[in-house]
């Protein structure tokens, strides 16, 4: 009965032929070629990678490059503004200077041994400007320090802009020493001995230290002043000094002109 079993006994099934897998990724097509020893395969699989490898780096360098632009961009319009300001303010200051100069003119014009018709009050107001009177050049630097500080310089491209940023600091501290050197001669020299030989009474009032009906017990005595050398002096030095502030303010604002073109030319 056993054996009648196993006669009528239904065959198996045979196993499905395992089917080759294909390789997707390209190290497993590249290890197939390998050891098919197909070698056209092999290269044109180490060139699909070489170039890929060739575009990411394209399409990184351009999108970092794309980056550099946008912030130059951004740079440059902040300098641009800045720079524009200090053209103006340098201006103004420049003004307030050649009105110094204009008023130590008209102080010369009355000095001598023996001078005469000396109108007190003009003298006052004059002598009380050319001794507290003292422009100074304060532009801004906020984008340039800016710049500087966060080694952003590079990111201009233009190589002229760039030195004549790089310049920048030196040309204004040339201006600057010059400044200095007004102001301590003003302060030091010309201030204290006009206030040891006469009320100031323009500078009084400027202060509100002043009694209208008697400005001070003490006479203005400019004829002692106007006929006296070292006063005379003082005033040609302040006169001097103001036309030096504005020959180096010069090239300050010839730079400042250069630099906005050269960036209106890059935006």
């Amino acid at each position: 009965m056993a054996e009648t079993d196993e006669l009528h006994a239904e065959p198996l099934p045979e196993a499905p032929a395992e089917r080759p897998r294909r390789a997707h990724s390209i190290l497993g097509r590249l290890t197939a070629a390998v050891r098919g020893q197909n070698w056209f395969a092999v290269a044109l699989e180490v060139l699909i990678v070489i170039v890929g490898v060739v575009i990411g780096f394209q399409v990184n360098a351009w999108g970092n490059e794309r980056d550099a632009r946008t912030q130059e961009r951004a740079l440059l319009r902040g300098l641009r503004a800045e720079m524009v300001a200090n053209i103006g303010l340098l201006d103004r200051v420049a003004e307030e200077h050649r009105q110094s100069i204009r008023q130590a003119r008209r102080v010369l014009a009355w000095t001598g041994p023996d001078p005469t018709d000396v109108p007190l009050a003009v003298m006052d107001t004059l002598v009380v400007d050319l001794i507290s009177e003292i422009p100074a050049y304060h532009p801004a630097m906020g984008e340039i320090d800016a710049m500087l500080g966060a080694g952003h310089l590079e990111l201009v491209r233009d190589d002229s802009l760039r030195a004549m940023l790089a310049s920048w600091p030196n040309v204004l501290a040339r201006l600057r020493a010059v400044e200095d050197e007004m102001r301590a001669d003003v302060l030091d020299r010309f201030f204290p001995y006009v206030l040891e030989r006469t009320p100031l009474v323009s500078a009084d009032r400027q202060v509100g230290f002043i009694d209208a009906d008697r400005p001070s017990r003490f006479p203005q005595r400019y004829d002692a002043l106007l006929s006296d050398v070292v006063f005379e002096n003082h005033a040609e030095n302040r006169w001097v000094m103001a036309r030096s502030i504005l020959e180096e303010g010069e090239p300050v604002r010839a730079l400042l002109v250069r630099m906005v073109q050269r960036i209106d030319d890059e935006l």
